[in-house]
């Protein structure tokens, strides 16, 4: 089950995975498709953007359980081509940065330093950034309009998508080495939602829930970004220990 909670980890935040159950979802609601395209084109003069993640993963095999609380928070300058990121898990606090197409992974304790792989050339830079990771689901997937909704009293607009597995991995596996860690898994179920400004046609908040099995366990995994401060500056600073001889193959102990 250990395999399978940090399976699901990995995909909420970066992977891939295997055949997604179930049959055809229905057809695009119209309104949706406008609603998304007219946040790819608010979204495309963006250069900077700050983000905060939740993440919640709850595992069972039938007899044991296992729980598993993620929270943190990044910055992203598109026209720089960097991003730092924060989370925190478990009383420890793991720093990881993209420089130009280098993705530096911090290292949780006992370990030091930083592990380091590529990010792909293939697609837009932007795309292995939070929010345009999420907005690509939702323009591959079929979607559909699903009202207003306030959050923090600020009336949104409301459109969710049905990712299947083929496009969650498109999607997320965006550097090199990620979709390791579901070859064994099945993901059962996926479903994405983004709420919109309806002002400035700008993404609020997003959200992706995955349901996913593994040798008779289950876990379901949530994962909700929050998006603020758009155009404001933001300038990343790398500290020079992340390209001090950097892991090559991951970070220790984390196979």
């Amino acid at each position: 089950m250990r395999r399978l909670v940090l399976a699901v980890c990995l995909v909420s935040f970066l992977a891939g995975c295997s055949a997604l159950s179930g049959g055809s979802p229905p057809p695009s609601d119209e309104r949706a498709v406008t609603a998304v395209e007219a946040v790819n084109t608010s979204v495309s003069t963006v250069e900077t953007y700050r983000f905060e993640t939740e993440m919640h993963v709850a595992a069972s095999d039938g007899e044991n359980s296992r729980t598993v609380r993620v929270d943190g928070n990044g910055v992203v300058n598109i026209s720089a081509k960097r991003m730092r990121a924060t989370t925190r898990t478990r009383g420890q606090t793991v720093d990881s940065y993209v420089d130009g197409y280098r993705a530096y992974q911090g290292c949780q304790e006992p370990w030091d330093g930083y592990a380091v792989e590529n990010v792909s050339r293939s697609e837009p830079w932007t795309t292995a950034t939070p929010l345009h990771r999420q907005l690509t689901l939702f323009e591959r997937s079929n979607v559909y309009w699903e009202g207003n909704e306030t959050i923090d009293g600020n009336r949104t607009m409301l459109v969710s998508a049905a990712p299947s597995a083929e496009t969650i991995q498109s999607v997320m596996d965006r550097n090199g080495a990620s979709n390791v860690a579901l070859n064994r898994g099945s993901l059962e179920n996926a479903t994405a939602r983004l709420w919109i400004d309806p002002d400035t046609n700008r993404p609020v908040k997003s959200e992706l829930r995955l349901q996913l099995s593994q040798r008779g366990a289950t876990a379901t995994a949530t994962l909700t970004l929050s998006y603020t401060g758009y155009g404001e500056p933001a300038q990343i600073a790398i500290p020079p220990a992340v390209y001090d001889d950097p892991y090559e193959l991951g970070c220790p102990g984390a196979g």
